[in-house]
């Protein structure tokens, strides 16, 4: 299904086109309708599917619609009120606005690591360029101060890391009291890093009445148990109950003895020559082992993990995005 055919908010429209956005994924498509109505979601998504879009988009549709809402409301006289909104029954400005979005009311998303936030952000960002939504990035190793001015200036959507957002809510500088929505996004890594507690103790403290939507690449029943415990009614979204890898994507299985592991990705790089690549390692310390080692044999490589800073992390990406940087 195309874009054009939700009708969606001219502004987010404009955003889409300027990005090239033609045809939703699976994930959208199944997502869309059921956001914009106000529902509840939980929806089996592999990054690379288009999950993020799957939210965001819908949701910058809710609040453009609501900012529309409310200027109407304000445009129009006492006499006419009544009339032109039995008129606008159905249109779609009324049906995905939430009701009465205030001026100091957000999207909450949670996300488990400093990268898939800093990702959603910008996301938020390019569908929303134009409007006057703003996005604040919260997460652990970057500037406290920073982020609580960011707070301080009035977020739309706020995009965090579980720890730090509690540090901020318990410090008073932001109240969770204002979320309209809340989106867990890859839920199952957060049950898997530890943020289960976390995860109760933020949906302990925002109102009951808010959206709730949940993406994860398992529905595990710890997930759907938290979504289920704290008053959510989601729509099971499943975009291929067979497979749940990204599209385009092949997998391979390559059974080797730990000696065999050095030599075997040399092989495999100097095969299929790719112009970049990422080697995932269970131990972090193992980390600049192999970039030493890549970069011994031909291969310009860097190390990521959580024992550098959020700056050296960043300075990695950058370069990994770059032209001609890290392969």
């Amino acid at each position: 299904m195309k874009f054009s055919e939700y009708d969606l908010h001219p502004i987010l429209t404009k955003n889409l086109e300027n990005k090239g956005f033609e045809e939703c994924t699976p994930i959208q498509e199944q997502c869309f309708e059921v956001i914009l109505k106000n529902k509840d979601v939980a929806g089996l998504a592999q990054t690379g599917t288009g999950k993020t879009g799957a939210f965001v988009i819908p949701l910058v549709e809710r609040v453009l619609r609501s900012r529309a809402e409310a200027e109407e409301t304000l445009n129009r006289s006492a006499e006419a009120a009544t009339e032109s909104a039995e008129v606008a029954k159905g249109v779609n400005s009324q049906v995905r606005a939430f009701n009465d979005f205030k001026s100091n009311q957000f999207i909450l998303v949670l996300v488990p690591t400093r990268e898939l936030a800093e990702q959603v952000h910008t996301n938020v960002l390019d569908f929303a360029k134009g409007a006057d939504i703003n996005s604040a990035v919260i997460y652990g190793g970057a500037s406290y101060e920073k982020q609580k001015k960011s707070l301080g200036q009035g977020a739309t959507f706020v995009v965090a890391t579980p720890g730090r957002l509690i540090d901020l809510y318990k410090e008073h500088l932001i109240d969770l009291g204002q979320v309209r929505a809340v989106v867990f996004d890859e839920a199952d890594r957060m049950f898997d890093m530890g943020f289960k507690d976390d995860m109760r103790y933020l949906l302990q403290r925002i109102p009951k009445d808010r959206q709730f939507l949940v993406f994860s690449a398992t529905l595990n029943f710890d997930v759907l148990n938290v979504a289920y415990e704290f008053g959510a009614d989601p729509v099971e979204v499943n975009v291929s109950k067979d497979e749940t890898k990204a599209e385009n994507v092949e997998d391979r299985l390559f059974h080797i003895s730990k000696d065999e592991k050095p030599k075997f990705l040399l092989s495999l790089l100097q095969k299929h020559q790719p112009r970049q690549a990422i080697v995932f390692s269970n131990f972090k310390r193992n980390i600049d082992r192999i970039a030493y080692f890549l970069s011994e044999n031909g291969f310009k490589a860097q190390g990521i993990s959580s024992l550098m800073s959020q700056a050296q992390r960043q300075r990695v990406m950058d370069q990994f995005r770059g032209e001609g940087g890290t392969n």
